[in-house]
């Protein structure tokens, strides 16, 4: 994944507000002492982490699972009934992932996770010389961990199980791709657990997670599990020194950070000429769908809570509704004309790039980012 932010000065407030604590100050060795607004403050990223983060990682992480043994089992009993539950969970997988994208900071970042698992195009050259090449074969996962751009993640997958938007059939996916797709989602699966481990801590994740997790080691061993306290740092202040804002900011950024890539970037790029290869799930003809489900994905957090369709009480959406009225209703349509614009881009969008609705859709995503920069002016002047 790119980023496309239309102000290269937004990178450098992302950079400050990030969760890395390299440029903390030594000298404040003290807690400080919370308003009241910041204790609401603090109440509402506590439930963010509770009741959106924690859990779309965790489905992330499961269904990433299931996509893994279900093409282990595809790949020792080929049929039609196995491939069907491939795809199932890759699209089930596919949408959690889109969704935690509106919080790509933290592990996502830091862990270079992202764009490790969702780098578009795929490298069909490279995948194609993979699958005829033994030596490369036999060490696979290691091999995808080294040389990620366009073979990992879900894209690499995506080239191996799916052509002009619908499955392939299953007597032309070879047994050597099949090596490599198992390879894949492999990677795949221990990249999720690490994100759920991450945030919840390694002793609260499952222990069949734990103990592949152990592999990743091998792999990685940078990687360390005393590391894992972001889900501590966005409730006690992403500095650990009570900057309960600084994490509530980091929610508002992670939501208009997504909202400017798929207006500018997922949407943009081709649409402009930039680059009219940069498309996102284009085998699967799931580009649109992808391009929702990151809006979904930040109204979710805005309500504070997955699949919520109404603000919960606890929620940047309930507190800015105190702050700021106005603004939160127009952030609440501002949303529905985001995805209604969306869901008219024709489909697929890999056929449909130069299409004016996309030209809508742009607009919607840029008229919504606008006034999420407006709301995290707002709080952090109230």
């Amino acid at each position: 994944m790119k980023k496309f932010l239309k102000f290269p000065l937004l990178m450098a407030v992302l950079a400050l507000t990030s969760f890395d604590l390299a440029s903390c100050s030594d000298d404040d060795e003290k807690d400080l002492e919370l308003t009241e607004n910041e204790k609401e403050l603090q109440s509402i990223n506590e439930a963010y982490l509770k009741d959106v983060i924690l859990p779309v990682y965790k489905n992330l992480s499961d269904e990433s699972l299931q996509l893994q043994k279900a093409l282990e089992t595809l790949q020792s009993d080929k049929t039609e009934t196995n491939l069907n539950k491939v795809c199932d969970y890759w699209f089930s997988a596919r949408r959690y992932w889109e969704w935690s994208e509106a919080f790509l900071y933290g592990p996502a970042d830091d862990y270079h996770i992202d764009p490790h698992i969702d780098t578009w195009p795929a490298d069909i050259p490279e995948i194609e010389s993979i699958v005829k090449n033994e030596t490369k074969l036999n060490s696979i996962q290691q091999y995808i961990y080294d040389n990620e751009a366009g073979l990992s993640g879900f894209h690499g997958l995506e080239y191996i199980l799916f052509r002009e938007g619908s499955k392939r059939p299953i007597s032309e996916i070879t047994t050597n791709e099949l090596r490599f797709a198992v390879g894949v989602a492999k990677d795949l699966a221990m990249s999720c657990f690490r994100l759920e481990s991450a945030w919840a801590g390694n002793e609260n994740i499952t222990k069949e997670k734990q103990d592949i997790l152990k592999d990743f080691a091998t792999i990685d061993a940078k990687i360390k599990d005393d590391q894992d306290d972001f889900g501590d740092r966005m409730i006690e202040g992403y500095d650990r020194k009570g900057n309960i804002l600084g994490s509530t900011t980091q929610i508002i950024e992670g939501f208009w950070t997504i909202i400017d890539e798929v207006g500018a970037g997922k949407i943009g790029t081709a649409y402009n000429g930039i680059d009219v290869d940069y498309i996102e799930s284009p085998h699967a003809y799931n580009s649109v769908q992808d391009f929702e489900d990151n809006i979904l994905g930040v109204r979710y957090g805005y309500f504070g809570a997955m699949g919520a369709t109404s603000a919960k009480d606890k929620s940047i959406a309930a507190y800015l509704k105190k702050i700021n009225p106005e603004l939160e209703q127009k952030i609440h349509d501002g949303f529905e004309n985001c995805i209604v614009k969306i869901r008219e881009i024709p489909k697929p969008f890999v056929h449909n790039y130069t299409n004016p609705k996309c030209f809508d859709a742009i607009e919607a995503c840029d008229d919504l980012y606008n006034l999420f920069l407006e709301a995290e002016n707002a709080i952090k002047q109230y």
